[in-house]
């Protein structure tokens, strides 16, 4: 599905300060308030800036901090991987989306885009259809 190689600007500044400066900023309880978002779009990683879907009845899908596995430390990479689907709403239509990217924000809404990866494959959304992320198949990494 995708891996989330590209941290945003925003969040290497908030990792920095908060192993340097022991300042959580707004990462005080990050584990419960992250969303996974769909875009049509990227202008930019480093800035974060999407241009999110919009068909009828899609919404940020929250995703717990239990609903993530991260394993042991490792010599490479650092992951996070979803432990379960993460289902967005059916398309009540308003027309096709063409999803390019998967992203993870820290609110439901607005918010920071703190990861944004490009799928593997884009997949048009069409009235009806059902955009699923199945488990172990979206990963941030950190290298």
């Amino acid at each position: 599905m995708a891996t989330s190689n590209a941290a945003t600007n925003y969040t290497e500044h908030a990792i920095l300060q908060f192993l340097f400066k022991n300042n959580a900023e707004s990462f005080a309880t990050p584990g419960n308030s992250i969303y996974i978002g769909l875009a049509t779009a990227v202008s930019s990683i480093e800035t974060g800036s999407v241009t999110e879907a919009d068909f009828t009845n899609y919404a940020r899908q929250q995703v717990a901090a239990s609903g993530w596995t991260v394993p042991a430390v490792s010599t490479d990479a650092q992951t996070a991987t979803n432990a379960a689907n993460i289902e967005f709403p059916a398309s009540g239509g308003g027309g096709d989306d063409v999803i390019t990217h998967a992203f993870v924000a820290d609110a439901a809404s607005s918010g920071n885009i703190l990861f944004v990866g490009a799928l593997d494959v884009n997949k048009t959304i069409q009235s009806g259809d059902i955009f699923r992320i199945n488990a172990g198949n979206f990963t941030v990494e950190l290298k």
